[in-house]
C-alpha cells in the first residue's frame, strides 16, 4: 500500500502588529526630526526639517504597506497550500477506497474442496480434518493425496485446483487475463498451466506469472483495473504444502486458491490494510481505517483469521477474533494464509449477503486485515 501522503507544516507569516509599527515609526520620526533640527544651519529655516519629517513619514507608510502586502500574500499562499494538501489527501483516500470484484473462486484444503463443504465450514457445521503423524511431525493433508514428497504434493494441489474450477465453472471460458499472479513454486505453476490448457483451452496464460505479494499485488490489480476495459480480468492463484516439523507450533498444512478478479462479480475485495508493530503505528487505528475504507461504522460480526503472534492491541480492535480461527482446519500455511482467509470471507459474504472480515499474515507484513462485502454494497 502506498502510504498516505504527508506534507510539512506550512510556516505561517506573523501578522504585523499595528501598535509596534506605530511606536517604531514615531520613534524614527522623532529621532530623525531631532537630528535634522540639531544639524540645521542657524540661518536656514525649518523647511529642510519639514522635508525630512515628510520623507520619513512617507517612507514609514510605504514600509508598513509592504509589510501588510507581504502578510496578505503569505496568508493567501498558506490557504492555497492547505487546499492543495487536502485535495491530494482526498484523492489518495478515494483511490485507497477502490475495490475489485471476485468473479469466481476455488479453494482446496484439508477441510474440503467443494463449495458445499466450504458453506458447512463457514457455518461451523463441519468436521475438522484429522491430524496425520508424519516422520517430521504433525500435518493436515488432503484426503485424496498420498504423495510424500512436498514438491509432488504441490503439483497435485495445482492440478486439483484446475480440475475443481472446471467442475465449478458452467460452460466454456474464453479470456486472456491482463496478468496472472502465482503464489508457489515454478514446478507447480507448470503443472497448473498445463492442466489449464487441457481443461480451459480458450484461456491464454503467460509462460511466467507474476509473483503474488499479497497486499502489494492487490493494490497493483485494483489500480490497473480501474483504467481497464469492463471485460478485463486478472487471474490470481497459488498452492502451498509445508513439510511437517516437530518444532512448529501448528501442524504443517497445505492449500490451493484461485481467484478470477474483474469489475463485476459476486463479492468485492478492498485493498485491505497492513500492520507492522512500531511506536508510530497502532493496530486499533489500522483496524478503524479498514472500517472507513469499507464504509462501515462497526466491525463485521464475523471474521475469518489464523492465530497471530502476540499483538497486545488485537483484542482492542473490536473485531471478532475468537469464533472463526482456522488453525485446526488448515494448519500452518505460510504466505498463502491471507488468500485462504480472504476466500473464506468471500464465501461467507456471498452466502449470507453481509460483510465479513479477515485477518492473516501478509507476505511482506506482520498482519493484513480487510473486509469483503457483497458486490454493489458501497464503494
Amino acid at each position: 500500500m502506498r502510504p498516505q501522503p504527508t506534507f510539512p507544516a506550512y510556516r505561517h507569516a506573523r501578522p504585523p502588529t499595528g501598535k509596534r509599527w506605530l511606536a517604531a515609526g514615531a520613534t524614527v520620526l522623532l529621532l530623525t526630526g531631532g537630528i535634522a533640527a540639531l544639524l540645521r544651519h542657524p540661518e536656514a529655516g525649518y523647511g529642510q526639517v519639514v522635508m525630512v519629517i515628510g520623507f520619513i513619514t512617507v517612507l514609514s507608510a510605504l514600509v508598513w504597506g509592504l509589510r501588510v502586502l507581504f502578510y496578505r500574500m503569505a496568508t493567501h499562499n498558506a490557504q492555497l497550500y492547505h487546499h492543495e494538501v487536502k485535495q491530494v489527501q482526498q484523492q489518495w483516500w478515494a483511490r485507497h477506497c477502490q475495490h475489485i470484484a471476485l468473479t469466481e473462486a476455488v479453494l482446496i484444503g484439508p477441510a474440503g474442496t467443494t463449495l458445499t463443504q466450504w458453506q458447512r465450514l463457514i457455518n461451523r457445521d463441519h468436521r475438522q480434518p484429522d491430524v496425520r503423524i508424519e516422520s517430521g511431525g504433525k500435518a493436515l493433508r488432503l484426503l485424496h493425496s498420498f504423495a510424500v514428497d512436498i514438491t509432488e504434493r504441490e503439483k497435485h494441489l495445482a492440478k486439483t485446483l484446475v480440475l475443481q474450477w472446471r467442475e465449478q465453472h458452467q460452460g466454456p471460458l474464453a479470456i486472456t487475463p491482463l496478468r496472472c499472479y502465482w503464489s508457489g513454486s515454478a514446478a507447480s505453476w507448470l503443472v497448473f498451466s498445463t492442466q489449464m490448457a487441457l481443461s480451459f483451452p480458450d484461456v491464454v496464460l503467460p509462460a511466467h506469472p507474476v509473483v503474488w505479494r499479497g497486499e502489494e499485488s492487490m493494490t497493483e490489480i485494483i489500480d490497473e483495473l480501474a483504467h481497464s476495459a469492463p471485460e478485463s480480468f486478472f487471474l490470481c492463484a497459488g498452492c502451498c504444502s509445508l513439510p511437517a516439523s516437530h518444532e512448529s507450533r501448528l501442524p504443517a498444512g497445505e492449500a490451493a486458491v484461485l481467484w478470477l478478479l474483474g469489475q463485476t462479480g459476486k463479492v468485492q475485495f478492498s485493498r485491505g490494510e497492513v500492520f507492522n508493530p512500531s511506536p508510530d503505528e497502532s493496530l486499533v487505528a489500522v483496524a478503524q481505517r479498514a472500517l472507513d475504507q469499507s464504509e462501515l461504522t462497526q466491525p463485521p460480526d464475523t471474521s475469518f483469521l489464523f492465530s497471530q503472534p502476540p499483538i497486545p492491541d488485537l483484542n482492542e480492535t473490536g473485531w471478532n477474533v475468537t469464533q472463526h480461527v482456522q488453525d485446526l482446519n488448515w494448519g500452518e500455511l505460510a504466505e498463502i494464509e491471507s488468500m485462504v482467509a480472504q476466500t473464506l470471507a468471500a464465501f461467507f459474504a456471498e452466502h449470507h449477503a453481509m460483510p465479513c472480515g479477515w485477518l492473516a499474515r501478509d507476505p511482506n507484513h506482520t498482519l493484513a486485515l480487510g473486509i469483503v462485502k457483497p458486490y454493489g454494497s458501497g464503494k
